[in-house]
């Protein structure tokens, strides 16, 4: 059979290096482009793209490598262990295929089933891109982490970038590296200027990182970063808090953040966008995120059917069935309680100059449809008088400014108003003194490290305040009392800091005065579970966020949440802080009865949520009055055409897939030799210290631990030879994560890397746990298999006797078979194992029955000594032809399945671009002379065209395989009888 095709999957020798061809671009003028990715030494993963013509110009061509060219070895180690690891090097540097979920139950996470539900949606869509949309604190970050670490495994990731926000990034950071053992590199202006200096000025930055995590505000607010980073290609793009790139009615609709997610979504192959709150209660909110993921699904983003967006998106809440069920026993169920109080005379006095404040400019406010200056003020005083009186500082100031009469006769109004405020001491500000009896009552003492109380207020000046009285009233001083808020010079890198601090137990901090800068996505609940409202939100998107930084997902303890409410002896003061009492019920009643408490208010954007409630406020509406109205969106029905928030979430619960009645059956992962990723690491680098001798480890089989110095290779090369003073090498582990004793500790003891989690929130080491997570995902399993790869030298397989489990006369050739699809990504990956019989052809089996029937790795297998080469030897031959036959078979039923898929898509794609033609059509209506309107619309469909045609262009490429009769084929070892 011939062999020796240059075709996609093929392994090639070009520059005294081995490389796999990932797709062929034939040209009339220099012959076949061909772009390949490294296989040896110090090009392993490196891309390259190699012009035929000019390798053979230089004299060094390009050859194909003929599988049957392999030398036989006879294996003479002990147990004929070498040979054991060279064949489970290869099945671990193999990329499973398929459906069956690899990561299940193997991450340092608890086995939630329903966090793998995302898994299991993106690896049946041609295309793993899906939006994260999860209620708040059930775990969305473990979820794009077991996506990623299958992405990872499948070799369909190598490339990864996540953009988050300046305050998440190193708790997205830790997560990611401490739960999977994915290596991010946090990246920020003078990152890329460091880089920039180090590299030819027409190479890209981001090219120079393989898995990197940077800020969204970063990017948006440096055109210069943003250009060099929407020219990279990555094959995994994370998106958190995806609602800040989203259309949001409240931003005006596209926004310089939304047009930099598109531009990003356009450059990568996955997708993951994560949000608690994926859409601000109008459908086109959604669509943007919809079309981010997919742009041929939606036609028009204000009218769109379930089938448009089914298997783009999962969503879930505490009260979703599979959920409640999974974190009945993880999570334990919040303790609320209102703290009612009755305000002190001065600040009755205050409340009662507030409501019969006259304002002339509001009454120019309410004739344009604005929120008025009143409802401002009230907002601000309901958090402190320090807030209100900062407020109206700033007002009287610009009053006075203005000099009209009307801004007169306000800034007097306003002026007795702010000395009332100001003549509200401490001693009279009742809130504050029940903050203090608080802290009493509950027994609270700074000498407890786990026990930290966090208190949350809007307003930076109520902050600030209570901290300065905080310290001095309870004798804390500046370290043990701190603030997190957006102002203020370096804010981004002291609130990572102070986030980060929080959790330590090292640390001093005791009470944390947050604002809501804070309530998103932030992990607060290491050492707090309690948590109090200073003020009470006007959103209920607020009391989600505030209540999920201790109330979430890995909460050890029972959460309490404390509401200081006022009741005031003023008629409308009173009215108005009892509506804000009703968003605490319907806060509390989400709980248990609905999906979001979001349904209550219409709508998912913060902004506007306290719109609806000051408009309640402004038109004098009573409690009972709300509540009735928020009922009503709650009760609001899809079928009667309502566009309520609540109408459009069950509309969202039809489109989404249904979770299965009960967990899926795991399917068995890829097949091994050794029984955990733990013996076959201990197994390899034992012989790697055999081989190299200069290896010194330990191993802890009790505990599990691996204990070794940091090697060699896990360290840049310096330019300057300054050996010691290498920087780690941010593929192997995040330079944060770098152990100070210079010795990396591995561990696959779930429990064990837990506690060290834990742990590390007591001691040094800024948070980061000195033990790292050994799985199959860990960049040192990937290490030792090529270090492995390579006992045996190029071109070479080794032959083992198997006396006793084979029959005398019985040979085993186990071959690797890749067939890739015409982007280079494996999509079949076959493991024949090819038996003869003497010189007879006898048949094949996979190497999962073969292991099986061996019992290779399971039972030990004395070397005796001699083994005869030559009759095998000239068996490969046949072997080979016997193995690419296998293979091409099965491709090519595996293409048959593709085949229908495809006419599938196609035909959806024809269905959505008739949509979307027609979508112009009604949008542009009858143009008639109007030339500029034709010229738009000639525009709109052109771009449609080039959508379409890009993502098709995409399918057509992951989803077709080259037809090639000689698939390239690997022989990984030898077993005879």
């Amino acid at each position: 059979m011939a062999r020796g095709s240059l075709v996609a999957g093929a392994r090639i020798r070009v520059r005294d290096a081995e490389w796999v061809v990932g797709h062929v671009e034939p040209s009339p003028l220099s012959g076949n482009v061909i772009h390949a990715v490294g296989l040896s030494g110090v090009v392993r993963d490196k891309a390259a793209i190699f012009v035929e013509t000019v390798e053979k110009v230089r004299g060094r061509g390009i050859e194909v490598v003929d599988p049957a060219n392999v030398t036989l070895v006879a294996d003479d180690s002990s147990g004929y262990t070498d040979t054991l690891l060279h064949l489970e090097a290869a099945l671990r540097k193999s990329a499973p295929t398929g459906e069956a979920i690899q990561v299940a139950g193997k991450a340092a996470i608890d086995d939630l089933d329903f966090q793998l539900e995302p898994v299991r949606l993106a690896l049946k869509a041609p295309r793993a891109r899906i939006l994260i949309g999860d209620d708040v604190g059930l775990g969305k970050t473990l979820e794009a982490g077991l996506l990623t670490s299958e992405l990872i495994l499948r070799r369909r990731a190598k490339r990864i970038l996540v953009v988050a926000t300046k305050a998440m990034l190193a708790q997205f950071q830790h997560e990611f590296w401490t739960r999977f053992s994915v290596p991010l590199v946090r990246i920020d202006s003078d990152k890329i200027r460091q880089i920039r200096a180090r590299i030819p000025l027409n190479h890209n930055p981001f090219d120079q990182f393989d898995k990197a995590i940077i800020s969204v505000d970063t990017l948006k607010n440096d055109l210069q970063y943003r250009t060099a980073l929407e020219k990279a290609w990555w094959d995994l793009i994370i998106i958190d808090e995806a609602h800040n790139v989203a259309e949001r009615r409240g931003a005006g609709g596209v926004s310089q953040r939304n047009q930099l997610a598109e531009r990003l979504a356009s450059r990568s192959d996955a997708l993951v966008l994560m949000s608690a709150t994926p859409h601000d209660g109008s459908r086109r909110s959604f669509a943007s995120l919809m079309r981010m993921l997919d742009p041929t699904s939606i036609a028009d983003p204000d009218s769109y059917g379930p089938e448009d967006i089914k298997g783009l998106f999962v969503r879930r809440f505490r009260t979703t069935p599979s959920v409640r069920a999974a974190l009945k026993s993880k999570v334990q169920k919040r303790v609320t309680n209102r703290i009612n109080f009755a305000p002190s005379p001065a600040e009755e006095a205050a409340y009662e100059i507030l409501a019969n404040l006259d304002l002339q400019q509001d009454k120019a406010a309410r004739n344009r449809g604005q929120r008025l200056f009143k409802t401002l003020l009230e907002k601000a005083l309901f958090s402190s008088p320090a807030a209100c009186a900062e407020t109206l500082d700033k007002r009287i100031k610009a009053l006075i400014k203005e000099g009209s009469p009307e801004a007169e006769a306000d800034a007097s109004a306003l002026g007795k108003l702010l000395d009332a405020v100001q003549a509200i001491g401490a001693e009279d500000f009742t809130k504050y003194q029940r903050l203090r009896k608080l802290l009493a009552d509950i027994k609270w003492s700074p000498k407890k490290k786990d026990d930290r109380i966090v208190v949350f207020s809007e307003r930076i000046a109520t902050l600030e305040w209570l901290a300065e009285r905080l310290r001095a009233d309870l004798g804390l001083n500046e370290e043990q009392v701190k603030t997190l808020h957006a102002s203020g010079g370096d804010a981004d890198r002291k609130a990572q800091e102070v986030v980060r601090d929080f959790g330590l137990e090292r640390s001093p901090i005791r009470i944390l005065l947050a604002s809501d800068m804070a309530s998103e996505g932030l992990n607060l609940h290491y050492l707090s579970r309690k948590l109090v409202h200073f003020d009470i939100p006007w959103a209920l998107l607020t009391f989600q966020q505030r209540n999920g930084r201790i109330d979430r997902y890995g909460q050890e303890h029972q959460p309490h949440i404390w509401y200081l409410v006022a009741e005031p002896a003023q008629p409308k003061i009173r009215g108005d802080l009892r509506v804000l009492d009703r968003l605490i019920e319907k806060d509390e009643a989400a709980q248990d009865s609905i999906s979001d408490p979001s349904a209550f208010l219409g709508t998912n954007d913060e902004l506007e949520q306290e719109d609806v409630v000051a408009q309640a406020i402004e038109k004098g509406l009573s409690a009972e009055q709300f509540e009735a109205e928020m009922d009503a969106r709650a009760d609001a029905s899809d079928a009667a055409g309502d566009d309520a928030y609540a109408a459009l979430e069950a509309f969202f619960e039809i489109a989404q897939p249904e979770a299965p009645a009960v967990p899926a059956e795991r399917e068995a992962g890829r097949p091994s030799v050794f029984e955990t990723t733990f013996d076959f690491t201990t197994a390899a680098l034992e012989r790697v210290k055999a081989w190299k001798h200069d290896l010194e480890y330990e191993v802890d089989r009790k505990d599990r631990v691996i204990t070794l110095p940091i090697p060699d290779d896990f360290r840049e090369r310096s330019d300057f030879g300054g050996r010691a003073a290498r920087a780690v090498d941010a593929r192997f582990m995040p330079p944060e994560a770098e152990p100070q004793d210079g010795r990396v500790r591995l561990t696959d003891n779930r429990s064990l890397m837990n506690d060290r989690i834990v742990a590390s929130r007591q001691g040094a080491g800024g948070g980061w746990p000195e033990f790292q997570y050994l799985w199959d995902v860990h960049p040192a399993v990937d290490w030792l298999a090529d270090k492995i790869s390579g006992v045996f030298g190029r071109q070479n397989a080794p032959v083992a006797r198997l006396v006793g489990v084979l029959e005398p006369k019985q040979t085993a050739f186990v071959f690797n078979g890749v067939v890739p699809n015409l982007k280079g990504q494996p999509l079949v990956d076959e493991w024949p194992v090819v038996l003869f019989s003497g010189s007879e052809f006898a048949g094949i089996e996979t190497v999962r029955e073969f292991l099986a029937r061996a019992g290779l790795g399971r039972t030990e297998i004395p070397n005796i000594g001699a083994t005869r080469l030559d009759d095998v030897q000239k068996l490969v031959e046949e072997a080979v032809n016997r193995a690419q036959t296998y293979v091409h078979e099965a491709r090519k039923r595996f293409q048959n399945e593709l085949d229908g898929e495809l006419l599938a898509i196609d035909e959806r794609l024809e269905k959505l671009r008739a949509q979307h033609r027609q979508a112009i059509r009604d949008l542009f209506g009858r143009l008639e002379d109007n030339a500029i309107q034709r010229s738009k619309k000639a525009r709109q469909e052109e771009k449609v065209e080039q959508i379409f045609a890009s993502w098709w262009d995409w399918i057509k490429k992951t989803r077709e395989t080259p037809n090639d009769p000689n698939p390239y084929v690997r022989l990984v070892a030898v077993f005879r009888g």
